[in-house]
């Protein structure tokens, strides 16, 4: 629906602006005159067409990307903090901003809050751009009445999350290049250069050595079952997004997940911070240990852990104590719980989970790093063996020809 902006007149001759939301320019003059206003100017806004094909509308598939929500939300709350009301900073990150997405956006939060509404309802008509832990959040500032340091609490909560999404992503970067170029070496060495130098052994009759053999063996596989093998493995990365799409099917792969010893360990360390963030986040800004636990749930991908904060949310609904719902389920670090536990004792419960997020975060970064800096020379080394085998597949034969005829 598109914005207007209108200048209009009240009964007392003053002037009076705003922003209201219409279906068309004939429409916005009549909710604007049924505010017993006299409409003297009105102008569309930021709104632009939507892009559609045969009636099909592919703008609903647009949304803020989480580092320009992130950038965005440190505005909102630097101007909210200086005491610039709501309606002001929407207006403000509207007009400023050249991003089309974030300036829509805006606008649309705006009409919403300049008709009554608050910012948190308002933003439960963005839910593909302001995810619920957002909401929440936002909800537990209004609640509060201090929505400025809430908005800075998350904006730091998004950096931070931004921070190790990035860490985690430009860490495996170099790998995965690195491993797409040996694989991409070791197929055109295997189907292009094996067999037109091995084709000249086939005249000799002489019988190859066993390695010759078995790497001719791989490249004959591989020119005659290699497209069938690529389209075996699409399938089953096909077969498995899909299968994923089911509850069941998630929660028994990701409880197959945590049981491997290294993977399993590394996914409890990132959900657990994840959550304990979150937790420590929304309690520190007022929100209830109940709705926290709800939010924070939203963040964890993981659906044994989701189950698990499921439990925990029943039994601290029931009257036990947080720690001691952690505890039950079996599931969260032995520290987490712990610090959880003297976070209640000592009523510094959110800090707490902020200092125990904190420490799982970089024992999370410590041991990617350590591990990468092994993952890459590996790589590097099995190329390396790979490509001599190759090779000395191929000078092995070479080799016994010259015997033949030294002898």
């Amino acid at each position: 629906m598109p914005a207007y902006d209108y200048e209009a007149l009240d009964h007392s001759g003053n002037v009076q602006k705003g922003m209201i939301a219409a279906e068309s320019f004939r429409d916005a003059k009549e909710k604007i005159r049924s505010k017993s206003l006299f409409p003297v100017s009105i102008i569309v806004g930021n709104d632009k067409p939507k892009i559609s094909l045969a009636g099909f509308n592919f703008d609903q598939f647009k949304s803020i990307k989480s580092k320009d929500l992130t950038l965005m939300t440190r505005q909102m709350a630097t101007m909210l903090s200086a005491g610039t009301p709501v309606e002001e900073a929407l207006s403000a990150l509207s007009m400023q901003n050249d991003n089309m997405i974030i300036k829509d956006t805006m606008t649309r939060l705006r009409v919403r809050v300049s008709e009554g509404k608050k910012l948190s309802e308002a933003m439960a008509g963005e839910k593909d751009n302001f995810p619920p832990l957002y909401r929440s959040m936002v909800r537990a500032g209004e609640a509060s009445g201090d929505l400025g340091a809430i908005m800075v609490r998350i904006a730091d909560y998004s950096e931070k999350s931004e921070e190790v999404k990035n860490k985690v992503s430009t860490a495996l970067v170099y790998p995965i290049v690195l491993s797409v170029v040996a694989i991409s070496v070791l197929v055109i060495l295997m189907t292009f250069v094996v067999p037109k130098v091995v084709s000249q052994f086939e005249n000799i009759g002489a019988e190859l050595p066993t390695l010759t053999r078995i790497v001719i063996g791989v490249s004959d596989f591989l020119i005659n079952y290699g497209l069938g093998v690529l389209f075996l493995i699409l399938f089953s990365i096909f077969l498995y997004v899909y299968g994923m799409r089911n509850k069941n099917m998630r929660f028994k792969v990701h409880r197959i997940q945590l049981k491997i010893p290294v993977l399993g360990r590394l996914i409890l360390s990132v959900s657990s911070a994840r959550f304990a963030r979150t937790m420590g986040t929304l309690i520190d800004g007022g929100s209830p240990v109940l709705d926290s636990i709800r939010a924070a749930k939203e963040i964890v991908r993981n659906e044994v852990i989701r189950d698990a904060i499921d439990t925990i949310y029943s039994h601290v609904l029931e009257g036990r104590a947080l720690s001691n719902a952690m505890k039950r389920t079996e599931v969260f670090p032995a520290m987490l719980v712990y610090m959880c536990s003297m976070g209640e004792r000592s009523g510094r419960l959110s800090y707490l989970l902020l200092k125990v997020a904190d420490y799982l975060e970089s024992e999370f970064d410590s041991f990617t790093q350590k591990a990468l800096s092994l993952l890459e020379p590996a790589i590097i080394v099995v190329m390396g063996l790979m490509v001599g085998l190759i090779v000395l597949s191929i000078m092995l034969p070479i080799m016994k020809l010259n015997n033949l005829v030294l002898m």
